[in-house]
């Protein structure tokens, strides 16, 4: 088990506790550590998405110009020039 640096309170519904105190004790866990997986595998899950779809869109091997132009395309799109 790691240091734990800090404290977070959550506040929960009574339903949702009494599922949270059942399925920590089903996994024999403490409610605290089966809240910081949970945390932990939503992070993991986010990035893994996040990563995934960069690389899709790397895939396509789309032409990209430089940042300024880039930058001066998408404020004509969104009519920055008629602010």
């Amino acid at each position: 088990m790691t240091t734990r640096a800090g404290r977070l309170e959550v506040r929960l519904p009574d339903a949702t506790r009494r599922l949270l105190r059942e399925e920590a004790r089903r996994r024999g866990f403490s409610v605290s550590e089966l809240v910081r997986q949970g945390i932990e595998m939503v992070i993991r899950e986010d990035r893994a998405a996040r990563l995934k779809a960069a690389a899709t869109l790397f895939a396509v091997g789309a032409p990209v110009a430089d940042w300024e132009t880039m930058e001066d395309e998408i404020e004509r799109a969104h009519g920055a020039d008629n602010r």
